[in-house]
């Protein structure tokens, strides 16, 4: 598993929610170089998980099939 979609995961299972992605998963499937994903905590605690290349598109598809 890809490093960025291994830490998302692991913060989704300590029920963190995605608040924002940039670009957009679902508003474009452009090929994208960088994919940004803020995700918020419940303590409040914002995490930044930034994936390059090959990894950008493989996180947008993670997030995209599970319906993020």
């Amino acid at each position: 598993m890809r490093e960025s979609i291994a830490k998302l995961q692991s913060l989704l299972d300590r029920d963190c929610k995605i608040e924002k992605t940039y670009p957009s998963v679902f508003g474009s499937d452009a090929e994208t170089k960088i994919v940004t994903v803020e995700v918020r905590c419940p303590e409040g605690q914002i995490h930044k998980i930034r994936a390059y290349n090959e990894e950008a598109s493989a996180l947008r598809e993670f997030i995209r099939t599970r319906g993020l």
